[in-house]
């Protein structure tokens, strides 16, 4: 009976984790992603001010600002519904920041099954730039991490795990929680200290990185 207890109690212990790991890891990829499409966006409306694109940079940055409050689900999906006007009727640059947008508002309001052909799209695009193509993929993850086939989120977040990668310390975040979801504890376990061993990644992803792992019982680091 006691070995039944301590796996109930084990499970339970890595469902929590696995809660807040996620909360934690998609502010951080939301962080991320605001942070790109703002500097992308901003670029694009220098290099297009005065073109024949302004209109289109125009309506684009006028929904980004309407974005700054989310509001409601519906409210969300409005959104979501702008962004797709902007990008069907703007050149492919301000089009991939729209859908980039489109996709996450509409995931956000509940709307997952229409956000999940607008990122498969982005990602499985080879002339789209890789950096954007990363940031559909993380987009994807952070609300497919529960539901999507295991071995395709495996495949999609590997190589943005991997040395070198900017996006490696949320990547292997995400592999983490995948890791419990399929029952690999240890396997999280591992991921999670790779984040907090690397000294590039900043001071509070590691310690919250090597507060999970222990929480799933890795021992404390050495002093």
């Amino acid at each position: 009976m006691v070995d039944i207890f301590d796996e109930v109690d084990e499970d339970i212990r890595a469902e929590r984790v696995a809660r807040f790991a996620r909360r934690y890891a998609v502010g951080l990829i939301g962080l991320a992603v605001l942070v790109i499409l703002g500097v992308a966006g901003w670029q694009a409306w220098s290099w297009h001010r005065g073109q024949q694109n302004a209109k289109a940079a125009s309506a684009y940055l006028a929904v980004m600002e309407q974005a700054g409050q989310r509001g409601s689900a519906a409210d969300r999906q409005h959104l979501a519904q702008s962004f797709g006007a902007v990008a069907q009727s703007s050149p492919a640059g301000y089009a991939t920041l729209a859908k980039l947008n489109e996709a996450s508002l509409l995931a956000d309001s509940g709307h997952l099954a229409d956000a999940e052909p607008i990122w498969n799209g982005l990602i499985n695009d080879g002339n789209l730039n890789p950096v954007l193509r990363q940031v559909a993929t993380l987009g994807w993850a952070s609300h497919e991490i529960d539901t999507a086939e295991p071995s395709l989120i495996q495949a999609r977040l590997e190589s943005l795990a991997a040395d070198g990668s900017p996006w490696r310390p949320i990547a292997l975040q995400y592999l983490a929680l995948l890791s419990i979801r399929t029952g690999h504890n240890d396997q999280a376990i591992a991921s999670f200290q790779k984040v907090a061993d690397d000294i590039s990644t900043p001071a509070d992803m590691r310690n919250m990185a090597n507060a999970m792992a222990q929480a799933l019982g890795a021992p404390p680091p050495a002093q």
